[in-house]
């Protein structure tokens, strides 16, 4: 485990709903998760799967659900005084809870309702960045957990996330992508590229292989560069510190 100094931290959970991660291989929006017998539309009736709550459409995004509770779950257990907002987005984002404690955000996350739409990575940090701007904590990060589709709105700047991004890290805040994997078949492996030019410590944590409760491994990674970025370095393997490039 990382040595870096717990300090007081505030996090945005920017989460995607966008239709990849629900549309199986049809490239469909899933826009409102139509049920399977009331959609005319082909490829919308890929989108809701049997046997899954009505809140999380699929079996997909049950599992973005369970991850990021696993997450608020374990830096919530941290003995400092921390926050949590929580940002969800698709075509666009908005704040659904301003910063919180660790149990208020449980809530929320587990209340969360599939929207379905495209991918507005930027507008997501821009979210996150307005509701992290009034905490007191001197640490904000904000972790961005997507499968990386690119497909964004018309209306949205090639470019945009990356100068989203930067701005945020400009600001001193810290970018934690966390890859998911879109609804099988499809899969996102050209998304690393563009996280890991996101992310603060150009690292991107991978849980595709979709196991919360099994992958130890990546959520103690995850955890160390979380406590890491707090003294301005990040986790290397083996533990310890290593500075950021960009700080300093």
């Amino acid at each position: 485990m990382c040595s870096a100094d717990q300090e007081p931290f505030s996090l945005c959970l920017a989460i995607n709903m966008s239709g990849s991660i629900c549309n199986g291989y049809t490239g469909a929006l899933c826009v409102g998760c139509p049920q399977i017998i009331a959609s005319s539309d082909i490829q919308e009736s890929f989108c809701r799967d049997v046997g899954v709550s009505w809140r999380s459409c699929c079996s997909n995004f049950a599992y973005v659900k369970e991850l990021a509770t696993l997450i608020v779950n374990l830096l919530g257990d941290l003995p400092v005084d921390k926050s949590f907002s929580v940002v969800q987005f698709a075509s666009d984002a908005r704040v659904v809870s301003g910063l919180s404690s660790t149990a208020q955000t449980l809530s929320t996350i587990g209340q969360l309702t599939y929207s379905g739409g495209l991918d507005n990575h930027a507008d997501a940090i821009q979210k996150c960045e307005q509701s992290l701007s009034s905490s007191f904590n001197e640490k904000k990060m904000i972790m961005l957990i997507t499968d990386g589709e690119t497909g964004v709105p018309a209306y949205v700047p090639e470019g945009a996330t990356e100068s989203a991004a930067t701005s945020a890290k400009n600001k001193g805040t810290f970018i934690f992508p966390v890859l998911v994997s879109p609804d099988a078949p499809d899969t996102n492996e050209g998304a690393i590229p563009l996280l890991s030019r996101i992310s603060s410590s150009g690292k991107v944590f991978d849980f595709t292989d979709n196991n919360v409760s099994s992958d130890l491994q990546a959520h103690e990674d995850l955890l160390n560069h979380v406590l890491c970025s707090w003294n301005g370095c990040h986790a290397y393997e083996g533990g310890g510190c290593k500075e950021y490039p960009w700080m300093f």
